[in-house]
């Protein structure tokens, strides 16, 4: 009865070996391919909002764009945003009350997006269980 039990191990183990890769692979896809979908103020929003201290997390883009004329504003419409450059950042965050979080999250936020400090502004996200 040993032998059997040994032969039922060498079939078992391996297909489960297998569906455990299979499923881990499946659900890695997902994830990333949803974080691939997301837009670049999205992809910076949930990678913020996984540093420790910084809670929920809105990010707003603001676009470098200097039209010249009437004709410039309408091809300006129609552009999309991957032809226009990042000037500045708004980072509304529940964790930036704490003065320390703040600062990480600029220098983090300056460093990933190479923009000088400045051009970042960090704001407490306003807390819904504050009201009175």
């Amino acid at each position: 009865m040993e032998k059997k039990w040994t032969k039922l191990n060498i079939l078992i183990i391996p297909i489960a070996i297998f569906a455990f890769i299979a499923y881990v692979s499946v659900t890695g896809n997902a994830s990333s391919e949803q974080y691939d979908t997301l837009s670049p103020e999205g992809r910076l929003e949930q990678a913020l909002s996984e540093i420790e201290g910084v809670g929920k997390v809105k990010v707003y883009f603001h676009y470098d764009e200097t039209p010249s004329n009437a004709e410039d504003k309408l091809s300006n419409y129609f552009r999309s945003s991957n032809n226009t450059t990042v000037s500045g950042l708004l980072i509304v965050s529940e964790g930036a009350k704490d003065p320390k979080v703040q600062m990480q999250l600029l220098e983090t936020v300056s460093k990933v997006m190479q923009m000088p400090a400045h051009r970042i502004m960090i704001v407490p996200m306003e807390s819904k269980g504050d009201e009175k």
